[in-house]
């Protein structure tokens, strides 16, 4: 298994319902709040690189907001 942490910007304003919505995507470990530069700290686990690039393009991506 390969694991990644993705940093992520967000909508401040619906950062509790993204956390909260990622931690239910099944390659998904934690998913975190940061305050800083990112918004999100999300550590995603799969077979292969190239799966870890479907899960962030596919999976997370469309439930933070693509920013």
């Amino acid at each position: 298994m390969i694991s990644a942490v993705v940093l992520v910007n967000t909508d401040l304003d619906s950062q509790d319902r993204v956390i909260e919505s990622l931690r239910l995507v099944d390659d998904v470990e934690e998913a975190h709040a940061l305050y800083g530069v990112y918004d999100l700290l999300i550590k995603i686990k799969a077979n292969s690189i190239d799966k870890l690039k479907e899960i962030t393009k596919f999976r997370i991506k469309p439930i933070a907001g693509g920013k």
